[in-house]
């Protein structure tokens, strides 16, 4: 810091660029009208202005396949300017949300942008780009480390304790990468790209300089010269010969690969291990997943149609092809729809819909590839019967894992899974049934869809009207809002499956269950990708409010109890008295609003969003569990929400009534695929212990919070 205080450095590395949202206040097709004009634009700047030596793309790959399928005819520049270094090419195929998809969607989602870069002869990244995500899961060191880099780049979730604007990012299971922080955001150099002279060039940089100095240990000061949807500064380059002979600030164009491998920065740097989910100086933006709540219970089940149905049956059942053209396309959409202003909900009605279409068209490619898997194996069964077959890596109702189960008429009985009502009564103001207790709460949000924002003149609210009969509870609000709770679950205290229907008339509101806890909890510990994160009460605030609310990547659990369901949902650890708050529903009707108690500027255009009120009919499924450890509660979240799907065999096949199409002990699973002609099973230790997991009949020791891929022969 003290070097920095002196005056150096005053040189600016000037990496021009664009922030490209796919869709967001806009839908898709208006803004790839923009995109092609951005590209027409930069293809011919390119090739009449040498000294524009580079322009960054965003990291995201989908933005050349989006510009040449509008333009075919200029596929053979874009290759050429790739192959140049002129423009870069992913490592990403979209920008994702990180919290809102898979860790497999991550993987995967590095895989396409990787490989076309490849395709395109491009330069390789060596950072995982992430200028605009809101917040960063724990683990994405460790995914980029998986994918061979070793650097990442990121803007919002930074916490206060990290002071300089290079710092070493740890994953839980150790790995470490070198991480540019974009202190001021990625749109530091926004008027930079705008001025008409020199004069204005230089006291831009000038500015940019004074701000960056104190945070920067390198010798030079990383500007990145745009904003969103910025169109190729074409004055840039002229104008900065000018500045680099008169002014005190000198400046060159590069790429971001040119700046991150120059040098190395200079003395200790900071060190922070885990999620980034701080507001200190960027909004998190951390209601994001309660907006279009349906959307993001819709996407869970597509991807796990995906990874956890379509491609292990088509990888492992004899006889079975491997669609691969299916997949992809499958995969494609799902990685559209991960873009983070599509997934997050937080765009327009018509952004919303296209995103629906999509999680259509993958949903029937992956239920048409698991129906027709399943069919074949079925025919190969020995005996005429009912087969189950279980998607977990564990018995299941005494199917194996990744395995089948034939049963007769004769041969059925209940298993550990079946269900029978629970009945429910009210007691102190609570519904008490199984051993748990709940309540239901609406309040009002004059909030938007990235922002909670309570109305003062409108406390908490519970039912006005509740009526239990046996098992089902239906409670009104008010004639606009009505909920109707119906509950069961195994024989004994430990499971109590809730099964919700919310009819909702009202707008401008959140409706949340509260679960009663069995002590007091100072944090909560949620599955978030590839990992079960422990978590305080609040995050850090700064920009906002430090927010007591977090997203859970299907289960979460706090003062005894566990709250497993569909989808990556929104929570928070209330504690007086000690409950855990699960948002069921939340109603507002702008992408964002000019200011907020909650947040003081805004995230986005103040456009309406009737749609995002949530009107009609909704249904919720939550399962409560205690006895859970931190380790186990990836697997109870598979028991409560992957289903084990049951087809008729014809019999007179080879195969016996109960078998295993592969062995997977001791470790979570992620994916199983064909890749070439091998199996590739990836897995990972959801425990803070190493462990030995066993896998086609060899052992693989696994690390604390360790991903591994295991390829095994076809089978």
């Amino acid at each position: 810091m003290d070097r920095m205080a002196a005056g150096a450095p005053n040189e600016v590395f000037l990496v021009p660029h664009t922030h490209w949202d796919r869709e967001w206040y806009e839908p898709f097709e208006r803004f790839r009208e923009r995109l092609i004009q951005m590209m027409d634009l930069l293809i011919d700047l390119a090739d009449r202005e040498p000294r524009f030596s580079h322009f960054h793309l965003d990291g995201q790959a989908a933005l050349i396949d989006d510009y040449l399928e509008a333009r075919p005819e200029r596929e053979e520049d874009v290759r050429r300017l790739a192959r140049e270094g002129r423009i870069s090419v992913g490592p990403w195929y979209t920008q994702m949300d990180e919290f809102l998809t898979s860790g497999e969607s991550h993987i995967r989602n590095l895989e396409f942008g990787l490989a076309r870069n490849r395709d395109l002869g491009a330069e390789r990244p060596l950072a995982g780009y992430l200028p605009d995500q809101f917040g960063h899961i724990g683990q994405m060191p460790q995914i980029l480390r998986h994918g061979g880099l070793d650097r990442a780049v990121v803007w919002r979730g930074v916490p206060a304790a990290v002071d300089k604007t290079a710092f070493w990012w740890d994953a839980p299971d150790g790995s470490r990468i070198l991480t540019e922080y974009l202190a001021f955001g990625y749109s530091i150099g926004m008027y930079v790209g705008q001025c008409e002279d020199a004069a204005s060039l230089g006291t831009a940089l000038s500015q940019a300089a004074e701000s960056l100095r104190p945070y920067t240990p390198r010798n030079r000061l990383l500007v990145t010269v745009g904003t969103d949807h910025t169109m190729p500064a074409a004055r840039l380059a002229p104008l900065l010969e000018e500045v680099n002979r008169d002014g005190p600030v000198r400046g060159s164009i590069g790429s971001l690969n040119g700046y991150l491998g120059s040098e190395e920065p200079v003395g200790a740097l900071p060190v922070w291990r885990g999620e980034l989910r701080s507001a200190a100086r960027a909004h998190l933006l951390p209601n994001v997943y309660s907006a279009r709540a349906h959307q993001k219970r819709r996407r869970a089940h597509v991807e796990a149609l995906v990874e956890r149905y379509a491609e292990p049956l088509a990888a492992l059942v004899p006889g079975s092809e491997w669609p691969d053209g299916k997949l992809h396309r499958a995969w494609r959409l799902l990685l559209w729809n991960g873009a983070h202003d599509s997934v997050c909900g937080c765009s327009v009605d018509q952004v919303a819909r296209d995103v629906d279409a999509r999680f259509d068209e993958a949903e029937a490619i992956a239920e048409g590839i698991r129906d027709d898997a399943l069919g074949e194996l079925a025919s190969r069964m020995r005996t005429k019967g009912q087969m189950s077959f279980n998607p977990s890596p564990f018995e299941r109702d005494g199917v194996p894992g990744l395995g089948w189960k034939v049963e007769t008429e004769t041969s059925q009985e209940g298993g550990e899974e079946d269900r029978r009502p629970i009945q429910l009564h009210v007691a102190g103001g609570r519904i008490e049934g199984g051993g748990f207790a709940f309540r239901l709460v609406d309040q009002g949000d004059i909030g938007d869809l990235y922002t909670f924002c309570p109305t003062d003149e409108a406390p908490p609210r519970k039912p006005a009207s509740s009526d239990v009969k046996g098992d089902v509870l239906t409670a009104a609000f008010d004639q606009d809002l009505q909920v109707e709770v119906r509950a069961d679950g195994p024989a004994g205290p430990s499971s109590v499956r809730l099964q919700i229907i919310i009819r909702n008339r009202r707008p401008d509101h959140r409706l949340r269950l509260h679960v009663g806890l069995e002590e007091p909890s100072s944090g909560s510990v949620a599955m978030s990708p590839f990992e079960v994160a422990e978590r305080p009460l609040a995050s850090e605030g700064g920009t906002e409010s430090p927010s007591p609310t977090w997203p859970a990547r299907g289960a979460v659990m706090a003062g005894g109890v566990a709250v497993l369901a569909e989808g990556v949902f929104e929570y928070e650890v209330v504690p007086d008295p000690p409950e855990l708050a699960i948002s069921l529903l939340r109603c507002v009707g702008t992408i964002s609003r000019p200011q907020l108690a909650t947040r003081p500027w805004p995230a986005g255009p103040d456009i309406p969003t009737p749609d995002a009120q949530m009107i009609g009919e909704h249904h919720v499924t939550v399962t409560l569990r205690r006895g859970v450890s931190k380790a186990e509660l990836p697997a109870a979240w598979e028991r409560a929400s992957l289903p084990t799907p049951a087809v008729m065999a014809p019999g007179g096949g080879d195969l016996p009534d109960r078998g295993s199409l592969l062995e997977v002990e001791g470790a979570e699973l992620s994916a199983i695929r064909k890749v070439g002609g091998t199996v590739q099973v990836r897995i990972w230790n959801p425990s803070g212990v190493a462990r030995t997991a066993r896998v086609a009949g060899h052992e693989v020791v696994l690390g604390p919070a360790r991903i591994e891929d295991v390829v095994v022969q076809r089978p």
